[in-house]
């Protein structure tokens, strides 16, 4: 029995229409999987970068964690009472001390120091002799910074202070970038730096310079001997050396 003309002429037209729909739906397939595809692509190469900065930055992490973990077990050396000899230059001997010293084992080089003196011999009746708060010492270069409360004296009655001081050991040399006071015998000081060289033999001092000088200092503090006699340009007395007769033999 044939159809009806009109029957195949519908199934004519749906047969297209199912085809169409079918490959639209394997175009939207096939378009999905491709846009995953470009994501997988994409999305790779930027995780393996974001494990390898994660990998680093873990090591580094460890690395930080295992070196303050081992810190307290070699980050410093204490001593007490620490005392250091030694000569400059010109053979002059000197002495460092200080009532704490702190040796860092990343940087043995420096030594922090607590309360340090410094001792320098001299032609003077008394050492030279400088004292402050704290202090660093450098031992390669034999530097020695102090700072806070500062106080110097060269053996003839002259005083420095200031709250910062430089001392070369090798060379006997005092300077500091600060504001600095002296007085003595021969008068009043002050300046905002000053540099002694060579144990005092001279002396610069810089910026808003303020002094009173005595030239003829008659009876200072501590009397000199008869025969020691002030310079000319500044007077240095000295402290008197009883000698009895009879006392050497």
């Amino acid at each position: 029995m044939n159809a009806h003309p009109a029957a195949n002429q519908i199934a004519g037209v749906l047969a297209p229409a199912e085809e169409v729909a079918r490959r639209a739906e394997a175009l939207a397939r096939w378009r999905k999987r491709s846009e995953q595809v470009h994501f997988f692509r994409r999305a790779l190469p930027t995780t393996m970068v974001a494990l390898g900065v994660m990998c680093l930055c873990w090591i580094g992490i460890r690395s930080l964690i295992a070196h303050f973990r081992a810190a307290p077990d070699v980050a410093t050396i204490h001593m007490v009472h620490p005392i250091y000899y030694g000569r400059s230059d010109d053979g002059q001997p000197y002495r460092m001390g200080a009532s704490l010293a702190v040796q860092d084992n990343v940087n043995p080089d420096s030594i922090a120091l607590t309360n340090p003196t410094y001792n320098q011999t001299t032609s003077a009746p008394e050492p030279e002799m400088v004292t402050a708060d704290r202090g660093v010492y450098h031992k390669s270069t034999k530097l020695l910074d102090l700072y806070g409360h500062v106080r110097s004296t060269d053996g003839n009655g002259n005083h420095f202070e200031g709250e910062f001081a430089h001392v070369d050991m090798n060379k006997s040399d005092v300077s500091g970038r600060v504001p600095m006071y002296a007085y003595g015998p021969s008068g009043t000081l002050r300046a905002e730096s000053y540099v002694i060289l060579n144990k005092g033999e001279h002396m610069f001092f810089k910026g808003n310079v303020h002094s009173h000088l005595i030239m003829n200092a008659s009876t200072p503090k501590t009397p000199p001997p008869a025969s020691v006699k002030p310079t000319p340009i500044m007077p240095v007395p000295t402290k008197p050396v009883p000698i009895k007769q009879g006392s050497v033999r």
